[in-house]
């Protein structure tokens, strides 16, 4: 009838339309949240869209009698068939987003077998002429059983793992109600005379579906943003932990440290309180020899040892690479005080089982006192640092502070000082060393060196001043104000005409800091200058302290178009394993091997190998330290690539640099 007519069709638009805005809504946080439970319950609402909009043309429209009505009815099946299920596995997705609770078969499987049964359901009527009288059950139970049943399982699963949080609850109840709805239609089917609905039962059938949809989508809103919102919490909580926190041990960081300490002053001001500071001796040999991997290992462990010692510290923490502390609460006088110490030297002291055999270490303490030698936590470990220090170098096994300790201390901090005062004012200057190419004979580019133009010392070359950046933490910084000066010397080069490269070396502080990369491309943009006119020189062991790390930085360097070369190659370790797996361009032999090797046969030896080794694995060789035209010779002879050394000429100021390209023949 046309009124019963003019009654469907508002009501499937309406379920089909507030579908597809369900599916933009979802879509939307897709984009934004990308999480893949998002893509089921986007798919799950333009799968009912598809259902509503089948039922439509297959009821209302002439499409219902025409040739298409199979494709129609097996794609409404499909339809409400996927609607249910697509609830089912990203509701099971969104609460198990993680490799150890992946779906027992690929999602494709699961449509594969809705697809079946949605073809079955819709062709087995028509090519079995003795099913006919069961194509409205296929056509309209069957589904409704299915799916049903489907929602029934998907709301009680929910509910049993919702942990009371009100969004999935609410999914849940929705997935329930939705599911009976469907089930009781089929009860209702059964008692009545007729197999179709009333407009009236239509209509109220319609209306409680559009009701649920409603508060389906409104739920699972609710339940994404209740997700997100506890994601937010654990990463706060996660970095809250790592901020006092140290990654690789777990053991508290040096700013937790000075704060936990003044808490135990402040609530037990009249205890006697120990800050034990103690380092592995030799631990970078250690690490160079079994590898970092195994080093991080040996680190776990000491801390593992300390927590489960008898000496139970109050406090225990990592301050530096291989440095830690302990505050001792409980030690009541000096007997006892060499007892524990003797103890936490043991406990260093235990051969530590490794895969490449048993590792033995020593340590060295410094120790401070409270209230003795201090009232704060700062001072507490400035003291026991001064004395863990001066332990170290007239290698005691402890010390414990003592008045005049502060004298090496005060001289690194006039050197901070005036260190400090010479980034800020540009006093280092960069020296420029030619670097020949043997295969053309041709200037390929030059070695940019650092000297500091002291106000009163003069002139400092580089190991005058280098190992007190690395002391004080200020190499990083430094690395910044040289790669800044000789960034922008190539602009100035290059207005002139100058087109050369210039290699830059990188300390390994630097080297390993994420932040490395977004300066290059600050400073690159900055100065308008081509990455492929920076070459960054970092130590073999810079780059092999995490051989993983090293090499993926490299390469992302690489694809900027920044070269990067190895220097000092041979005074490392693991070379074969590195030439095989680090992406560098060019590596440089130490001068060490190039000094004596037209003297001594080993070390020719050691330099052709080198070469046949790189060159094997597709590298460029320089040799540097060449000071005689015999070297020079002798690895033209030997196939080196380029050399670089006082032959050809020393480190030039720039003013120099320039005259020396320009009247080099090319």
């Amino acid at each position: 009838m046309p009124a019963e007519l003019f009654a469907r069709i508002p009501l499937y638009l309406t379920q089909a339309v507030l579908a597809l805005l369900m599916v933009l809504l979802f879509w939307y946080y897709l984009r934004v949240y990308r999480q893949a439970y998002l893509k089921y319950w986007l798919l799950a609402f333009l799968a009912f869209a598809g259902y509503q909009t089948a039922v439509l043309l297959i009821n209302n429209s002439p499409l219902g009698s025409s040739v298409v009505r199979l494709p129609l009815v097996t794609l409404m099946h499909f339809c409400f068939y996927a609607f249910a299920l697509l609830m089912l596995l990203g509701n099971r997705l969104q609460f198990f987003d993680s490799t150890e609770h992946q779906q027992r078969w690929p999602a494709s499987f699961y449509f594969i077998i809705v697809m079946l049964l949605a073809t079955i359901t819709a062709l087995l009527p028509e090519m079995i002429t003795a099913l006919a009288p069961w194509q409205p059950f296929l056509e309209f139970s069957a589904r409704f059983i299915v799916s049903g049943m489907l929602l029934f399982s998907a709301g009680v699963w929910l509910w049993r793992n919702s942990n009371r949080r009100a969004g999935p609850r609410l999914s849940a109840i929705v997935l329930l109600l939705w599911g009976v709805l469907y089930l009781s239609n089929i009860i209702g089917d059964l008692l009545q005379s007729s197999s179709y609905f009333s407009l009236y039962q239509l209509m109220i059938y319609k209306c409680i579906e559009l009701t649920l949809l409603v508060t389906l989508g409104f739920s699972l809103v609710i339940w994404l943003q209740e997700n997100e919102r506890n994601t937010n919490l654990k990463l706060t909580e996660k970095t809250r932990y790592l901020d006092q926190h140290d990654q690789l041990t777990g053991a508290l960081n040096r700013d937790a440290l000075l704060v936990k300490l003044d808490q135990l002053i402040t609530t037990n001001p009249v205890g006697n309180l120990h800050l034990v500071m103690l380092g592995l001796d030799k631990f970078k040999n250690v690490n160079e020899s079994v590898g970092l991997k195994q080093g991080d290992r040996i680190l776990r462990e000491v801390i593992r040892r300390f927590e489960l010692s008898i000496v139970k510290p109050a406090l225990i923490a990592r301050t530096g690479g291989d440095i830690f502390a302990l505050v001792l609460a409980d030690v009541v006088n000096e007997k006892q005080l060499q007892y524990t110490l003797q103890h936490v030297q043991q406990l260093v002291e235990k051969p530590f089982l490794l895969d490449s055999g048993p590792v033995k270490l020593t340590t060295s303490i410094g120790l401070s006192q409270y209230p003795l030698h201090a009232h704060s936590a700062e001072q507490l470990l400035q003291q026991a640092n001064i004395a863990f220090h001066q332990a170290k170098r007239l290698q005691a096994s402890w010390l414990s502070y003592q008045t005049g300790m502060e004298e090496e201390t005060a001289r690194l901090l006039a050197w901070e000082s005036e260190l400090l005062q010479a980034i800020s004012e540009n006093q280092f200057v960069l020296y420029y060393q030619p670097q020949l190419s043997l295969r053309s004979n041709l200037l390929e580019g030059f070695e940019v060196l650092v000297r500091w133009q002291h106000p009163q010392r003069g002139l400092l070359m580089p190991g005058e001043f280098l190992p007190l950046c690395e002391q004080l933490g200020l190499s990083q910084v430094l690395d910044l104000v040289i790669l800044r000066n000789a960034i922008a010397s190539i602009q100035r080069w290059q207005q002139q005409g100058v087109h050369i490269p210039l290699a830059i070396n990188m300390s390994p502080i630097h080297f390993e800091q994420e932040g490395l990369k977004q300066e290059l491309k600050g400073l690159l943009q900055q100065y308008k200058v081509s990455p492929e006119m920076v070459e960054l020189e970092v130590t073999e062991n810079t780059a092999m302290q995490d051989m993983e790390k090293g090499s993926n930085f490299a390469l992302e360097l690489q694809q900027m178009g920044i070269k990067v070369s190895i220097d000092d190659f041979g005074t490392g370790y693991s070379s074969l394993a590195y030439l095989r797996k680090m992406p560098i361009e060019k590596i440089k032999i130490d001068r060490s091997f190039v000094m004596d090797m037209t003297s001594n046969d080993s070390d020719m030896m050691i330099v052709k190998t080198m070469i046949k080794l790189a060159h094997g694995l597709g590298k460029r060789i320089l040799a540097e330290g060449v000071e005689t035209v015999e070297q020079l010779n002798l690895l033209r002879s030997l196939s080196c690539d380029a050399v670089q050394g006082y032959y050809i000429a020393k480190p030039l100021p720039e003013t120099e640099a320039l005259a020396f390209f320009r009247t080099y023949p090319r």
